[in-house]
């Protein structure tokens, strides 16, 4: 670890510098900043993946920072926004996978059967029409469509920080995302 890190103000370093205090001194200063700067933003995300709901969001972004204490041994040095949404997005597929689960037992149980929900389709778009459209369509999508919009558009990480983050290779967030762009494309401006 470099001596400058030492003398320089936390809200002057950089991320990976941050983390790397973190990891090598246990520097609880350093967490904190670190969760200053991204809490809220992965507060937006974990909000906007869960279907608004505020309460499971914050347990999420709690989640998301224990797991990231716990693991700070584990970071490399370099790309912290990038390991900081691959541990969110586990986080979220977890739950998505435990929340199916409970579903499925709880349909089961019940003897209901599935509801399929139909997407409306908006003839005159304006701005806030094409907005309200466009969440029905996210809603729509399965839990790796949205996560995958959300990684690219919202949290603008690039192709291959996606490819990191999601565990799979380039062309295949390329081939996803070129999918996904044309299904909304076709749903939100029909013919």
């Amino acid at each position: 670890m470099s001596i400058h890190l030492f003398h320089k103000p936390l809200a002057l370093l950089a991320d990976d510098e941050l983390m790397e205090r973190v990891s090598s001194m246990d520097d609880d200063g350093a967490y904190g900043e670190l969760y200053r700067r991204h809490a809220r933003r992965l507060m937006g995300f974990f909000f906007r993946q869960t279907g608004k709901d505020e309460a499971l969001a914050a347990d999420l972004v709690q989640d998301a920072f224990l797991r990231l204490w716990t693991a700070r041994r584990k970071f490399v040095g370099s790309g912290f926004r990038t390991w900081l949404f691959t541990v969110s997005y586990n986080l979220l597929k977890n739950h998505f996978r435990h929340d199916e689960q409970r579903k499925l037992y709880e349909q089961n149980a019940a003897g209901q059967q599935d509801i399929v929900a139909d997407a409306r389709i908006i003839e005159q778009i304006d701005s806030r029409a094409f907005d309200l459209a466009l969440q029905s369509e996210l809603a729509a999508l399965p839990p790796q469509g949205r996560l995958l919009f959300s990684l690219r558009f919202e949290e603008e990480l690039s192709v291959p920080q996606i490819a990191e983050v999601m565990a799979i290779p380039e062309g295949t967030v390329k081939s996803r995302l070129h999918t996904l762009t044309q299904t909304l494309k076709k749903k939100l401006n029909p013919a």
